[in-house]
């Protein structure tokens, strides 16, 4: 790097609009992917005319971009520019598989998801029959990294956590059962098959959601995902808060990295962040917690340990992490939206929290009924 290009690195450094990650960046290599986010949505079209636009991003007044250095200074010296962020790397949340079997989940009397529609945002969803049968209850499937129309996973994960929420346990004669066992199902695959993807990937998912939500009826969307947060301006924060500001009951995994290292979009106050117990409603020493702005997180928690769910496979498997405690609170919420048809994002969570068992000073989400 020469002198002039190490002082404008310094520059850049000090400019609080710039993430210091893409900085960094930059520095490696001659350009980076990066999210602009504008003041004003009609400024959009501007930057779409001036830079390497990849993806547009209306509902959080942003683009993605290809950024060299060149770009990064003119972006420092428009006033139009609010943020600029270098694209993160994105997890599914999983620990690893574990032989042994919780027990099957149970959902309350009357109540089983019926005419609720929820979307599982993550890996994809693969036809297992306890989600086909006896009624085909994926009722459309978008996927953003192979750009397939018909439903399928390449992980298992996404499956699994469709299944925790949403599996009707058909397979297993009703051992093996989800939380709301009739609601329908929208798959919206944004992590390949590796169980990592990008920011880009996932604001594809949160931009298709946001435009269609409304024709599909779907009130939940399930993310057991996280990456870590950029603070001010963090892209998935404020993609699930726009969400959440539509009407849609947000559900996301805190992470698996224990304390203090909550991870993002779960950091949000307007979503319904769930960490993960074992079965004597301890919390998991893996699960992630702690102090973000100065409000504790995750919201709730639920079963995390060993969970018995569908595989991808047509069959059953195991998963301990905060991706299968998630599903769980998710499956929740189509059954409060079941019974109160208008419920609000925010009227759940305090619903979810006003019902929850306090054990060790954390709420731990408590289904009663058969099963």
């Amino acid at each position: 790097m020469d002198k002039l290009d190490k002082s404008i690195i310094d520059m850049m450094r000090a400019e609080p609009k710039f993430d210091g990650g893409l900085v960094n960046a930059l520095c490696d290599r001659e350009s980076a992917l990066a999210l602009v986010r504008v003041r004003n949505p009609l400024q959009l079209g501007m930057l779409e005319r001036r830079f390497d636009v990849r993806h547009v991003y209306p509902f959080i007044r942003s683009v993605g971009i290809r950024c060299e250095l060149k770009d990064a200074i003119l972006l420092e010296r428009m006033q139009e520019v609010e943020y600029v962020s270098a694209q993160g790397r994105v997890f599914a949340l999983s620990e690893a598989e574990s032989p042994s079997v919780s027990s099957a989940l149970v959902v309350p009397d009357g109540l089983d998801g019926r005419g609720v529609t929820i979307c599982v945002m993550d890996t994809g969803i693969s036809p297992h029959s306890d989600l086909c049968l006896p009624k085909q209850r994926i009722v459309h499937f978008v996927d953003m990294i192979g750009g397939e129309t018909q439903p399928y996973d390449d992980n298992g994960h996404g499956t699994f956590v469709a299944g925790v929420a949403c599996g009707d346990g058909v397979l297993s004669g009703g051992n093996v059962c989800g939380v709301a066992p009739a609601a329908n199902i929208v798959g919206v695959k944004v992590i390949s098959g590796s169980g990592e993807s990008g920011t880009f990937k996932i604001l594809d998912g949160m931009q298709w959601l946001f435009d269609n939500f409304r024709q599909y009826g779907i009130r939940v969307v399930c993310m057991s995902f996280g990456a870590e947060p950029l603070g001010y301006a963090d892209p998935l924060k404020m993609g699930a808060e726009m969400l959440a500001r539509s009407g849609i009951i947000v559900v996301a995994a805190a992470g698996n990295s224990g304390k203090d290292s909550v991870k993002s979009p779960a950091v949000s106050g307007e979503v319904i962040a769930v960490g993960a117990v074992d079965g004597e409603g301890n919390v998991a020493s893996f699960s992630s917690r702690g102090a973000y702005q100065g409000v504790q997180r995750p919201d709730i928690y639920a079963s995390g340990v060993n969970v018995k769910g569908i595989a991808a496979g047509g069959t059953y498997s195991n998963m301990t992490g905060t991706s299968a405690s998630a599903p769980y609170v998710a499956g929740a919420c189509c059954l409060l939206c079941q019974k109160f048809r208008n419920i609000t994002p925010k009227q759940a969570k305090q619903a979810l929290l006003s019902s929850a068992e306090t054990k060790n000073g954390v709420s731990i989400l408590k289904l009663q009924g058969r099963g």
